[in-house]
């Protein structure tokens, strides 16, 4: 059973319980990550948020901190020692059964913290379907006392999959022999460039030839994820075919959506997707002489 929603990617708030009953019995710790990220412009205080309110026991993994902190780039794929460390800290072993939410939904955080923890080969790792808001809904416990303070465990972590990750230089040679589709989960008109990035000395537009599936599209207006059905029609409306099996690299603005997409092709068994980490913030910079394109 809990296969089932491992394969899946995805779990939904009135499934929590079938999923804690199967862990206990199979021995495993059930643990709740709220994993939020909010944009650049964004002046609200995450970390507060968790304080005040989170699922029973929920630990907070920080995307901001939990990186890769030789780059200038927002937030990159920290290494392995660096992720074992971070996950360690927070208490997590390497058989714990993770839920990661978010505050505001699936979109935002979950699915970038879903990405990293099954890279570095944690099996057991879902996201909740619709997030915070669909818990709540689902009329569940919230905790609002002070959040627990975990005990270190001895975490470790395989390498990264590299089948999951692609890089700069690599993005460059499927963007100009079109091998295979670039599918961007930015808004529409950041992606066509008429609005500016939310990020400083930015260009706007997108990777030439590549498509556009805003990830705020991905799912419907209770904030989870659409259908298999929906997804499918919602793709190929893009011009992504995904009966074929080819290849795919999804990217955004910094890496966080561009996980989000990723994470709806799993659920479409979609396997051979991989992350551009760098993303538009390494991809648009002004000071970069990677090609641009935008429409209209």
């Amino acid at each position: 059973m809990i296969n089932k929603f491992v394969h899946a990617g995805i779990v939904n708030p009135e499934e929590l319980v079938t999923l804690k009953e199967h862990t206990e019995n199979a021995g495993l710790n059930l643990v709740f990550l709220d994993g939020t990220f909010v944009l650049p412009t964004s002046n609200e205080d995450i970390k507060q948020n968790y304080q005040n309110k989170r699922l029973p026991g929920a630990l907070f993994f920080n995307i901001k901190e939990i990186k890769d902190t030789t780059s200038d780039l927002p937030h990159m794929l920290p290494d392995a020692d660096t992720f074992s460390n971070a996950v360690g800290a927070l208490g997590i072993t390497n058989t714990d059964v993770i839920v990661v939410y978010g505050q505001h939904g699936m979109v935002m955080g979950p699915a970038r913290v879903w990405w990293m923890f099954k890279g570095f080969g944690h099996a057991n790792i879902i996201v909740l379907n619709g997030g915070l808001p669909a818990y709540e809904h689902a009329g569940l416990q919230i905790e609002t006392s002070a959040p627990i303070i975990p005990v270190p465990s001895n975490y470790t972590t395989q390498p990264f999959d590299e089948t999951m990750v692609t890089r700069i230089d690599k993005v460059l040679g499927v963007a100009k022999d079109r091998q295979y589709p670039i599918i961007d989960a930015r808004p529409a008109n950041r992606f066509s460039g008429e609005s500016p990035e939310p990020r400083e000395a930015m260009r706007s537009g997108h990777i030439p030839g590549s498509l556009n599936a805003p990830a705020s599209s991905l799912v419907d207006k209770d904030g989870k994820l659409k259908s298999r059905e929906e997804l499918t029609a919602l793709l190929t409306q893009s011009g992504l075919s995904v009966e074929n099996d080819q290849r795919i690299i999804t990217t955004c603005g910094s890496g966080i959506t561009a996980c989000a997409l990723s994470l709806a092709l799993y659920h479409l068994g979609k396997s051979d997707v991989a992350v551009y980490d760098g993303s538009w913030s390494e991809w648009g910079l002004e000071r970069s002489s990677t090609p641009v394109e935008q429409s209209s």
